[in-house]
């Protein structure tokens, strides 16, 4: 899609790198490293003899959209060039690229608010009262966005309705990421609360908590990818390919930071009695 009122000439002079090899190694690549963390965590429930629960299907299910986020992302690269400058992407039909990228960023936003939800259900098994409440909180305010009224618009613009303004819904969209990141350290930092308390040898009690503290690293990859977040109107599309590989860099790596408590068992050849309790609750067997 060459730049409306250039010439040859002129549109020969304009930068045409490409992305889209980096974008795709990225997104397949931390994909298929989620994928093993969470076979893995799968195996650790069925060596324990302990079922799957809630928070296993809820972050099964994030990977699934983890999954199709990362499919429309190829599919808009193969047919469209997408990882390119604007005026050199390839837009030979507007309305399926509008249906493609608009369903991209519905798995997107689904996935990062489900690979939350499925760790925060976890810490619904280990709370109680006002931290349990606060974790509802946590669960329904993460998985709240609106880009569209109604939601039809957002595939199809001929649909009567409203969206965000592009400078509008850039701010909001900081400001969303910004809560992201707030909510990953806080579910991080909310087992510190009750569970240091617990009667365990103190270094299997830090490595519980430190196991369960590894949202802190997705928290992080919220924070860059919120100083991405403003390339949004920039208007050239070559300038959003950080922000596609922030997007499933977050998910993923939440999806991994949530596996790992679970993964300890493969670091011990047999689990301290003590311990035993502790980890059935945590790793989902059925109340």
């Amino acid at each position: 899609m060459a730049a409306p009122g250039l010439t040859p000439e002129q549109l020969a002079q304009l930068p045409h790198d490409d992305r889209c090899p980096a974008m795709l190694a990225t997104h397949w690549g931390l994909t298929a490293l989620a994928t093993v963390f969470l076979a893995l965590r799968v195996y650790c429930k069925r060596i324990t003899s302990l079922r799957l629960w809630w928070d296993d299907w809820i972050l099964i299910a994030a990977w699934v959209t983890i999954l199709a986020t990362v499919c429309l992302t190829t599919a808009l690269v193969a047919e469209f060039k997408l990882g390119r400058h604007s005026w050199d992407l390839e837009i030979h039909d507007l309305s399926k690229f509008i249906i493609i990228s608009s369903s991209r960023a519905t798995f997107t936003l689904t996935s990062l608010g489900w690979t939350k939800t499925a760790f925060a259900v976890t810490l619904l098994r280990l709370t109680a009262g006002r931290t349990k409440g606060f974790v509802w909180f946590v669960i329904v305010s993460i998985n709240i966005t609106t880009i569209c009224a109604p939601l039809d618009k957002v595939w199809n613009p001929a649909v009567p309705g409203s969206c965000w303004a592009p400078k509008v819904g850039t701010k909001v969209w900081i400001g969303l990421g910004a809560y992201s990141a707030l909510m990953d350290f806080t579910l991080a930092a909310l087992p510190w609360t009750f569970l240091y308390s617990i009667s365990l040898k103190k270094r299997e009690k830090m490595g519980i908590l430190v196991a369960m503290s590894m949202g802190i690293i997705a928290g992080a990859v919220a924070i860059a990818k919120c100083a991405m977040l403003p390339q949004l109107g920039s208007g050239d599309s070559y300038n959003e390919v950080e922000l596609y590989i922030w997007d499933v860099t977050e998910s993923t790596v939440t999806v991994m930071a949530a596996c790992i408590p679970t993964l300890r068992v493969l670091l011990r050849g047999m689990r301290p009695p003590r311990t035993t309790d502790f980890l059935r609750m945590f790793a989902g067997a059925s109340c």
